[in-house]
């Protein structure tokens, strides 16, 4: 088996459990290398994606999952590169957002974003571990059209996860860790995220 040569060059960033690299043949794809062998972070969105393959293959915000792959840094699980339309890496939400508020225009595509984001979070669904927004891509996807995407964190540590198997309890999942990520904007971004957009985005 042949192995992908990975150097600090393609390096993209590192969390708490993995690095991620640019495909060194394929730029719209990364490598995430784990900073452990049996890292349980990533057994845990693995077996998500394996128990959710048919919901996940129609998500608009998960990334796509292409397989691991042998590396000179260990294996790696090789995913889609989230891109804006220009060819440059998106920005996560904690880059994208501005610590001051901005001009009205600007305000407008944010709050557009979020209402868009909470439309699309609650009518997939999808397990998450935490509410960083770092986990969060805002792509670009083409001119003044953005999108966010979930790039990490997915899935559940639980030992019986019944947000695999029934569909109501994946939706009651989905609006408490919403709400957690609503109200934590809030507290973090008054200026951008104030009480009416709570109002909207809040799901009761």
């Amino acid at each position: 088996m042949s192995v992908l040569k990975i150097n600090e060059e393609l390096f993209i960033g590192s969390g708490g459990h993995q690095a991620t690299y640019i495909h060194p043949i394929d730029p719209r794809k990364c490598i995430k290398i784990p900073h452990m062998k049996d890292d349980g972070d990533v057994k845990k969105e693995m077996r998500y994606r394996r128990m959710c393959a048919k919901k996940l293959a129609k998500s608009k915000l998960v990334t796509e999952f292409f397989g691991t792959v042998e590396t000179n840094l260990g294996l790696g699980y090789v995913f889609e590169r989230v891109l804006d339309y220009n060819g440059k890496t998106s920005r996560d939400m904690k880059k994208f957002l501005p610590t001051i508020k901005p001009n009205k225009e600007i305000l407008h595509r944010i709050w557009t974003i979020l209402l868009n984001f909470k439309s699309d979070f609650l009518h997939e669904n999808i397990a998450i571990v935490d509410t960083d927004i770092e986990n969060f891509m805002v792509q670009e996807h083409a001119p003044g059209a953005y999108r966010v995407r979930i790039v990490d964190n997915i899935g559940t540590p639980v030992l019986i996860p019944l947000v695999y198997w029934f569909d109501f309890v994946a939706a009651w999942k989905a609006k408490r860790y919403w709400n957690k990520i609503v109200a934590w904007l809030a507290e973090n971004y008054p200026e951008i995220i104030p009480p009416e957009l709570v109002a909207q985005l809040r799901k009761t």
